[in-house]
């Protein structure tokens, strides 16, 4: 019976000690896992890091046209204010981001450059000349008091600038009422242009309305 009991002692410390061998080297295999899913993960935050970074301090050379087409959005005619404006800003050096009260301005210059142009056209008859000239005045004023301001646009400053731009708008769709009444043989070729400059006045207003959502 002793024999019997040493013989089944040493065979239970035998299972006992491979049992403790497999569950040791289970534990290292668990570790090592464990270990290398880790690292990955590590590595895999760095890196998303570095090209976040990365992202962050590379400026885009288009940054600019960026700003004018994200400002363009809200306007009516989103197509004309894009072409105009950015065909505008080829003039100057600017590539960095710009900021509404920027856009804005722009804006203003491009359309007080088109009406000033059409007030100096042959074909314009003496109302729509006054009209006109009474758009690029409001705008100018307008344009004054945006560029007055470069820490940003008080709410007064905001209501006037859209009251003078709401003017002007409105004397371009006086002047092109009184085109169609009169029927001229110029008519056609004026009232191209003063839609043109319609569209912009209304891109300028537009930009003008949604300044807050754009800011």
């Amino acid at each position: 019976m002793d024999c019997v009991k040493m013989l089944k002692n040493k065979g239970y410390g035998k299972v006992e000690e491979e049992n403790q061998s497999h569950y040791v080297e289970n534990q290292h295999k668990h570790y090592s896992k464990f270990l290398i899913a880790t690292l990955s993960t590590v590595a895999l935050f760095f890196l998303t890091l570095l090209f976040v970074l990365a992202l962050v301090r590379h400026e885009p050379a288009d940054s600019a046209t960026e700003s004018i087409r994200v400002a363009c959005n809200v306007t009516r005619y989103p197509n004309s204010c894009f072409t105009s404006l950015t065909s505008f800003l080829s003039n100057t050096t600017t590539t960095k981001a710009m900021d509404p009260q920027a856009i804005l301005s722009l804006s203003l210059r491009v359309s007080i450059h088109e009406l000033s142009n059409l007030a100096s056209s042959s074909s314009l008859s003496v109302d729509c000349r006054e009209l006109v000239d009474d758009a690029v005045s409001r705008l100018n004023d307008s344009l004054s008091k945006v560029e007055a301001a470069p820490k940003g646009l008080t709410e007064a400053e905001m209501a006037d600038a859209r009251t003078w731009v709401s003017a002007a708008l409105t004397d371009q769709q006086t002047c092109l009422d009184g085109l169609e009444e009169i029927g001229s043989s110029n008519a056609s070729e004026v009232k191209t242009k003063i839609e043109r400059c319609g569209e912009y006045t209304s891109n300028t207003l537009a930009i003008l309305a949604n300044f807050k959502i754009l800011a």
